[in-house]
């Protein structure tokens, strides 16, 4: 039984548990159209953190994970907008930075300031950090053709870092966040798939005055901030960061082969040596994701010790992200659709837009974000929920 399968199966065995029958029959629904422009998530590999285009069609990218189970999601009756229900973590930010050049806001340094990359034409990227109080950009570093990421900034110990692929080379540069000239500090050739896909540096983090990484090939490697060889970090062959300590086997991703029915089973904390399996609840067979501490297949989650299985409202897709976020398809009123936040600490469900819409939403580890049409981007620090 292929992994797609084993899902279709456990979603379908969860869905049956919770319908009762009444003795009356009930027609059958109509078929799913199959065209890729027909499916409201339909998968996409590319380079950067997971991008979501939100049009009657969602395209997942970087990360790509096997179709959700055909299961209609569950309606949210009552889902609040992000802005009203996290009040707190949710600002609105220029979509233009200084100068007037685009502002793609990737990481906070802290609760009041976040970091980005800005674009202007005709000219590489620079990193750009804006104050939400003071309302005013700053320039953190001016980068050169050769130093422009393909992955989104990360932040920790005082540096950004990001991770680059030029030409056939992946690389990892870093720069203090008060401002500096970006220093490599990795570089190795890239391997070239069979598809000619040039694989590069997947998830990234900064710990304990070092840069770790996972290439997307596996394995968890280490270099000083402040220069010297990197090193693959014993016992990690086969395992791939899941986020700073934990990595994580089999890694969740099918840039490098089929996706696996059962992503992340095995962790291990490479601080402690400490190592965590999934215990699934009854019956079921495999999942979309697994995180430190929860787990989902698409229609359901459960925590990794297999306790508090329930329902979701909605269809899953995508990563689970800062560790308990994941975003939702959803049924609104009128027949329509809406893409949704989903706290599965909580069991809270934030609206971020309704859908079919141009709106273009970016998903990363710690954010999320989306125009308003209006020249300002909507802006939620995942990390700041629930502080």
């Amino acid at each position: 039984m292929t992994g797609i399968e084993e899902r279709l199966k456990d979603a379908l065995a969860a869905k049956a548990g919770t319908v009762r029958d009444d003795g009356r029959p009930r027609s059958l629904p109509a078929p799913r159209e199959r065209s890729s422009g027909a499916r409201w998530w339909a998968p996409l590999a590319v380079a950067a953190a997971i991008l979501i285009v939100v049009a009657a069609t969602v395209v997942v990218t970087r990360t790509v994970t096997p179709p959700a189970p055909a299961v209609r999601p569950t309606p949210e009756p009552s889902a609040a907008p992000v802005e009203q229900l996290w009040p707190g973590a949710v600002h609105e930010i220029p979509a233009k930075g200084a100068g007037g050049g685009g502002f793609m806001p990737e990481v906070f340094v802290s609760d009041r300031v976040v970091v980005g990359r800005g674009y202007a034409r005709n000219r590489p990227p620079e990193i750009w950090s804006y104050d939400l109080d003071k309302r005013t950009f700053a320039r953190i570093a001016r980068l050169k053709k050769e130093e422009v990421g393909t992955y989104p900034v990360v932040f920790g110990a005082g540096h950004l870092a990001w991770s680059s692929l030029r030409g056939r080379m992946k690389e990892v540069w870093t720069v203090p966040v008060t401002g500096g000239v970006p220093r490599r500090i990795f570089s190795d050739r890239a391997t070239v798939t069979r598809d000619n896909m040039t694989l590069g540096i997947g998830r990234l983090a900064v710990a304990d005055g070092q840069v770790v990484w996972s290439p997307d090939e596996g394995g968890v490697y280490r270099a000083p901030l402040k220069g010297g060889k990197a090193t693959l970090i014993d016992g990690t062959k086969g395992y791939s960061l899941v986020e700073w300590p934990w990595a994580g086997s089999p890694r969740n991703d099918s840039l490098v082969g089929d996706p696996s029915p059962r992503p992340v089973e095995h962790l291990k904390n490479l601080l402690t040596g400490e190592r965590r399996d999934v215990v699934p609840p009854a019956g079921r067979t495999s999942w979309t994701d697994c995180g430190v501490t929860w787990c989902v297949n698409g229609v359901e989650a459960w925590r990794r010790d297999g306790t508090g299985l329930r329902e979701l409202p909605g269809a899953a897709r995508g990563e689970i992200r800062s560790g308990r976020f994941v975003l939702l398809r959803q049924a609104a009123s009128g027949g329509k659709q809406a893409a949704g936040l989903h706290d599965l600490a909580t069991g809270r469900t934030g609206l971020l837009f309704h859908t079919p819409t141009r709106t273009i939403l970016h998903l990363q580890d710690d954010t999320a974000w989306f125009q308003t049409g209006r020249g300002t981007h909507v802006l939620v620090n995942l990390a700041a929920i629930g502080r």
